[in-house]
C-alpha cells in the first residue's frame, strides 16, 4: 500500500499525472519495487535491506551492505568516448531505438528482418518490457538502440528533479545531459571498506558492467582498499553482451551501414581498472603521462620505495614518480567465465595490458591474470538468465560450479 501511494502515484516528487514523461513501471523488478517502497516508508535504505533479509529468509551469515549511506537521491552519469554525456541509469543501460523517421540499415551483426519498434498500444508496452529486462542483441530493435560510441566513464551526479521536464520541452538538446558542475563524489560506506579489508576473496559480480558493477568501484578509497588486500580478486564475466558493452558505429560507406562493436575481456578489465583508479589520484596521473613517461614513473617509484597518498586533491606531473600505481593484478587476479560465453577472451592481449602498468626492463616476469572457464547452463533455464534477456544459446554460470570454484580458490586448492 505504501509503495502504491508513494511510488506509483508520484515520481521525482510530483504526481504521475504531472510528470513529464510519466514513469513506466512495465516489466520492472519486484525486488526494486520492494526496496523503493520500504525505503520511502522507513526513510532508510539500511532499514529496507534489513526488512528484505527477514522477508526473503536470507541466511544469517550473509551481509548486504550499501556502497553509499545517504538519504539523498543519487543519479548515475555516463560519458561516451565521443564526448556525449548521458544522465540516468535507464538511459545508459536501455538506450531508446532511433526515431521511425531515421532509416534503419542492415548491420553486419544482424540478419533478421524484424520490423522497427512500434510505439502504440499494447505493442509499445511489450517493447518497453523487453527493454527493461535487458534484451540481448539478437534483434534489429536492440541493435538500433545501441549507443553510437562506447561508454568511457561513469560518475555520480546531483539529482535534478526538473531535468526530465526541461528535457521534454527541449528534446533536441540530448547530447550533453550533464556538465562537470553536476558531478559529486559521495563517501563510501565505512562498512564497505571494512568488509574489503577483512575479505578472503573479492568477486566483481555479473550484471550490467557500467550501471551495476562500476558505481561501487568509483567511490574514493575503494580502489586503494582493494589493491592493498592480498587475496584472490575475481572478475566474473557475463555470458553475453548487452547495450552497455556494445555500440553501433556508422561505416564510411554510402549506405551508412551500422557496424556493431563489442568489448572483449581486455576492454572489460580496463573498464574495471579505470573505475578503481577513478576514486584515487591514479586516474589523473595516468591521464597526464604518455606511455613512456608512465613506465618511467613506475620504475622511479620502485627505486624510491612506495610512496602513495590516497585521495589527494591535487596531482602535479612532478609528483608522478613519487606515487605507486597499482598493477592490474593488484585489482584483478582471476577471470572466471561461463563456458560458452560470447565475450572474446584474448590472454595475450590481457598480458600486454598488464605489462603496460608494470615496471619494465628489470628482468622480472610480468604478472598474468589467471583465466578459468566454469561449467555453465543455458540462460533460459534459470529465472535470472531469462529476466536478463538470455536466450537458449546464451550461457550463465552453473551456481554450484561457481560457488565450488570460488571456495577452492579461497582455500588455495
Amino acid at each position: 500500500m505504501h509503495f502504491h501511494n508513494q511510488v506509483l502515484q508520484t515520481h521525482n516528487g510530483i504526481r504521475q499525472s504531472q510528470s513529464h514523461p510519466p514513469f513506466d513501471f512495465t516489466g520492472g523488478s519486484v525486488g526494486n519495487f520492494f526496496f523503493a517502497g520500504a525505503r520511502t516508508f522507513f526513510g532508510s535504505l539500511s532499514a529496507a535491506i534489513f526488512l528484505f533479509n527477514k522477508v526473503a529468509g536470507i541466511p544469517s551469515g550473509s551481509r548486504v551492505v550499501p556502497a553509499v549511506v545517504t538519504e539523498e537521491r543519487l543519479v548515475l552519469g555516463a560519458e561516451l568516448r565521443d564526448g556525449t554525456r548521458i544522465r540516468g541509469q535507464y538511459s545508459i543501460s536501455h538506450p531508446q531505438p532511433k526515431p521511425p523517421s531515421t532509416p534503419q540499415h542492415d548491420t553486419k551483426q544482424q540478419s533478421s528482418n524484424d520490423s522497427p519498434r512500434k510505439r502504440s498500444g499494447s505493442e509499445n508496452s511489450v517493447s518497453r518490457h523487453r527493454q527493461v529486462v535487458k534484451s540481448s542483441l539478437d534483434s534489429k530493435e536492440a541493435i538500433s538502440s545501441l549507443h553510437q560510441s562506447p561508454i568511457s566513464k561513469m560518475t555520480y551526479l546531483l539529482h535534478d528533479p526538473t531535468w526530465q521536464r526541461r528535457q521534454a520541452q527541449n528534446p533536441v538538446a540530448t547530447q550533453q545531459q550533464w556538465s562537470d558542475r553536476h558531478v559529486i563524489s559521495p563517501e563510501p560506506n565505512p562498512l564497505v571498506l571494512d568488509a574489503i579489508s577483512n575479505a578472503n576473496c573479492i568477486a566483481f559480480g555479473c550484471g550490467s558492467l557500467f550501471t551495476s558493477v562500476l558505481p561501487s568501484l568509483v567511490l574514493e578509497r575503494v580502489g586503494f582498499a582493494i589493491s592493498r588486500r592480498n587475496v584472490p580478486k575475481v572478475l566474473l564475466l557475463n555470458g553475453w553482451h548487452d547495450c552497455e558493452t556494445s555500440w553501433a558505429e556508422s561505416s564510411a560507406t554510402a549506405d551508412g551501414e551500422h557496424i556493431v562493436k563489442k568489448m572483449d575481456a581486455t576492454a572489460i578489465v580496463k573498464a574495471v581498472v579505470d573505475a578503481l583508479d577513478q576514486g584515487e589520484a591514479y586516474e589523473r596521473i595516468v591521464k597526464k603521462l604518455d606511455a613512456t613517461a608512465f613506465v618511467e614513473a613506475i620504475v622511479d617509484a620502485s627505486d624510491q620505495g612506495e610512496v602513495y597518498a590516497a585521495g589527494s586533491d591535487e596531482v602535479d606531473d612532478n609528483d608522478a614518480a613519487d606515487r605507486h600505481i597499482p598493477l592490474v593484478t593488484d585489482y584483478i587476479t582471476h577471470i572466471f567465465y561461463p563456458v560458452g560465453t560470447e565475450i572474446d577472451i584474448d590472454e595475450l592481449s590481457l598480458a600486454n595490458f598488464c605489462a603496460a602498468r608494470r615496471q619494465q626492463g628489470r628482468g622480472q616476469e610480468c604478472a598474468a591474470i589467471q583465466v578459468r572457464g566454469i561449467e555453465s547452463i543455458p540462460a533460459d533455464t534459470c529465472s535470472e538468465g531469462s529476466k536478463s534477456g538470455g536466450q537458449s544459446h546464451h550461457r550463465v554460470f552453473d551456481p554450484r560450479a561457481l560457488v565450488s570454484a570460488l571456495l577452492d580458490l579461497t582455500s588455495g586448492v
